[in-house]
C-alpha cells in the first residue's frame, strides 16, 4: 500500500510550446507575494524557501503564457464541408440528470469577502450575504434544473453552524456564521427551483484539536438539523481543496488524518443523513502543472474507502488576481484545441487514483470556472468563455464523470449571471441549451477537423432523436456540418454567435437572446432546416430527429 511519501501513480506527460516570453506566475528572487486582502488588510508573503518557490511552479519552461495556435490557420473566408459520424447503436455513458451543476460561493451564502474587481489594490473585499429573494433568480435557476447548487469554496473552511436561533460566538480562527436563518432560506430556495444541496464542510483549523485532529461536533449540528427538516441535502464534502492548506492555513492536513476525518464523517452521517454520499478531497489541479501541492494519491490511500465520491477542481487559466499564473487568461487562450483538451490530461490521472484507492466511488469534477480565482474581466465574462464552457461539458460526459459544478451561479467575472443585474451571461445561455438538448446518454462521435469540436447525445426526450453539439473554432470561415447515416429530416437548429469575442450578448438563431423584465426567459425552439451551418468561431446544437437510433430509443 502506498504512504503519503511515496512517488505518485506516472502522470500522462502534456505537450508543451516553446515560449519565448516570461512564464506566467509571479515568481523570482524574493519569493512567491500572496496577496489576500482581509478587512484587517493583511498580507501573507512566503518566501522562496519555505515553500519552495510553490514547487518549482514558476521556473521557466514550466508553464508559458501562451498564445492561441491561431497563427498558421487559414482565415480565408469562405465555408468548409466537415463529417461527423455518430455511433447511434449503442450508449457510451450515462451521466446523472443533474450532470449540469452550479456553486454558489460559501463566502457569499455567509456575506465574508470575495473576489473584488481585477486591476484594483484589493484581491477581495468584504460582501453582504448572496440575496436569494430577488424575483429574478428563481426562473433562472429553474430553468437549469434538475441540478445541484455546490456551497464551497475558500471560505468552507472557515465557517461555524449555529442553527440555535439565539447570539452566536463563533469560535476564534472561524470567518462567517451559517445560522438558521440564512440556512433555511438556502434550502427553501433550493426547494422552489427544484435543485440539490452540494454542501461542503469546513475541514479547516477552527474544527480541529491540538493533535490536528478533525472535531465533528459542529458539523454533525448541521446535518441533524437538515435531518430534522428534511432539507434537500444531496452531497456532504469534507473540505475544499485540501492540497491548498499550506498556502491559506500554513499546515497540511496528512492523507492519515484525511482518512480518520472521513470516517468521522461517515459516522455522523450515518446517524443522520444515511442515504446522502460523503465526498472529498476536493484536491485542485492547476493548467500545465496538475497539483501543484501533490495530495490526491496521500488522500484516497486513507480515506478511500469511506468516500462515496472523489471530487477534483481545475480551471484552464487564471485571472491577474492569482498568486500562481500557470497560464494567464485572454481570449484567444481557450480557443486552441491542445488548451481545451488539456482537462483530459488531469481527469485521466484522478480516474486512475480513484479506480487505485476508491474502486467502489464515482468521480465528480466539483469546481471549475473559465479562469481560477474570480475569473478574469472581460474574458470569463464573455462570449470567448462559452467555447471552454460547452466543450467541457461535452468532455467531462464524455469521461463518464456524472457531475460537472459551474463556479458559479452568479458573482464576480466567471458568473453566468451579473450579480448585480442577474442579467444573463453567454455562458447561461450555452448551459439553457444544453439543458434542453443533451440528454443523459452520450454517444460515441467523430469529426475529422481539429477546429469543429462535436459532442453527441440522445435527446432528453428519447424517440431515437439524437443531438449534435458542434463547437466551429475557425476564424473565418462556415463549417457545414454533414452527419453521416442519419437522417437530417426535421433537424432542429440552435446556433449561438456574437460579433466578438469580447461581447456579451449573443445572438441565437439570428435574433439577440434577451431576459425580459417580467423575468420570462425567451422560447428557444430552435429552426427546422436541413442543412447545419455553423458561421466562424459559433457554436450550434442540432437535434437529429428522425435520426432512429436504437439506442435513444
Amino acid at each position: 500500500m502506498a504512504t503519503d511519501m511515496e512517488a505518485p501513480v506516472r502522470r500522462p506527460q502534456l505537450s508543451r510550446k516553446a515560449c519565448p516570453r516570461s512564464v506566467g506566475c509571479r515568481c523570482g528572487p524574493g519569493g512567491v507575494t500572496r496577496r489576500r486582502q482581509t478587512s484587517t488588510s493583511r498580507r501573507v508573503v512566503m518566501n522562496t524557501r519555505t515553500v519552495g518557490c510553490l514547487l518549482g511552479l514558476c521556473m521557466a519552461g514550466t508553464a508559458c503564457r501562451d498564445k492561441a495556435s491561431d497563427s498558421g490557420r487559414s482565415e480565408t473566408a469562405g465555408s468548409i464541408g466537415a463529417a461527423v459520424t455518430i455511433d447511434g447503436t449503442a450508449v457510451l455513458h450515462t451521466i446523472d440528470e443533474r450532470f449540469l451543476s452550479f456553486a454558489v460561493d460559501s463566502s457569499q451564502v455567509a456575506g465574508t469577502e470575495f473576489w473584488a474587481e481585477e486591476g484594483g489594490d484589493e484581491v477581495e473585499v468584504s460582501i453582504e450575504k448572496f440575496d436569494f429573494d430577488r424575483p429574478a433568480l428563481r426562473p433562472l435557476v429553474a430553468a437549469l434544473s434538475p441540478a445541484m447548487m455546490r456551497i464551497g469554496g475558500t471560505d468552507a473552511d472557515h465557517l461555524w453552524y449555529d442553527l440555535s436561533g439565539g447570539p452566536v460566538e463563533p469560535p476564534e480562527g472561524s470567518r462567517g456564521v451559517i445560522d438558521a436563518p440564512t440556512w433555511n432560506t438556502l434550502t427553501t430556495f433550493a426547494r422552489d427551483t427544484g435543485v440539490e444541496l452540494f454542501f461542503t464542510l469546513n475541514a479547516g483549523p477552527s474544527v480541529r484539536d491540538g493533535d490536528g485532529a478533525w472535531m465533528s461536533e459542529n458539523a454533525e449540528s448541521l446535518l441533524a438539523h437538515a435531518a430534522e427538516r428534511g432539507d434537500p441535502v444531496a452531497a456532504w464534502e469534507l473540505g475544499n481543496e485540501l492540497n491548498a492548506f499550506p498556502l491559506e492555513f500554513g499546515f497540511t492536513v496528512t492523507g492519515e488524518q484525511y482518512g480518520a476525518d472521513m470516517a468521522a464523517l461517515a459516522d455522523i452521517r450515518n446517524t443522520h443523513t444515511p442515504t446522502v454520499p460523503i465526498m472529498g478531497p476536493s484536491v485542485a489541479y492547476l493548467p500545465e502543472s496538475g497539483e501543484f501541492i501533490p495530495y490526491m494519491e496521500g488522500a484516497l490511500t486513507h480515506a478511500g474507502p469511506h468516500l462515496d465520491v472523489v471530487t477534483w477542481h481545475y480551471y484552464p487559466q487564471q485571472s491577474e488576481r492569482c498568486p500562481i499564473q500557470t497560464r494567464l487568461a485572454e481570449p484567444e487562450v481557450l480557443l486552441d484545441p491542445l488548451h481545451l483538451s488539456e482537462v483530459d490530461v488531469w481527469a485521466e490521472e484522478v480516474e486512475q487514483l480513484a479506480a487505485l484507492y476508491a474502486p467502489d466511488a464515482a468521480v465528480w469534477l466539483g469546481e471549475s470556472g473559465n479562469a481560477q480565482c474570480g475569473g478574469a474581466l472581460g474574458v470569463s465574462d464573455t462570449w470567448a468563455s462559452t467555447f471552454w464552457f460547452l466543450d467541457q461539458l461535452g468532455t467531462i460526459a464524455r469521461r463518464a464523470q456524472p457531475i460537472m459544478v459551474r463556479q458559479t451561479l452568479s458573482g464576480s467575472d466567471y458568473g453566468m449571471l451579473d450579480d448585480e443585474t442577474l442579467t444573463p451571461r453567454p455562458d447561461y445561455w450555452g448551459a439553457l441549451l444544453w439543458r434542453q438538448t443533451m440528454g443523459t446518454r452520450v454517444l460515441s462521435v467523430a469529426s475529422a477537423s481539429e477546429s469543429l469540436r462535436t459532442y453527441a447525445h440522445c435527446h432528453p426526450d428519447g424517440g431515437g432523436a439524437v443531438s449534435l453539439l458542434a463547437i466551429n473554432l475557425e476564424p473565418g470561415r462556415t463549417v457545414r456540418v454533414g452527419v453521416a447515416g442519419m437522417s437530417s429530416r426535421n433537424m432542429l437548429v440552435h446556433v449561438l454567435e456574437a460579433d466578438e469575442l469580447a461581447a456579451q450578448d449573443v445572438r441565437y438563431n439570428g435574433r439577440p437572446l434577451v431576459f425580459e423584465e417580467d423575468f420570462v426567459l425567451p422560447e428557444l425552439p430552435g429552426e427546422v432546416r436541413t442543412r447545419f451551418e455553423l458561421p466562424p468561431r459559433s457554436i450550434g446544437f442540432a437535434v437529429l430527429q428522425s435520426a432512429g437510433a436504437a439506442a435513444c430509443e
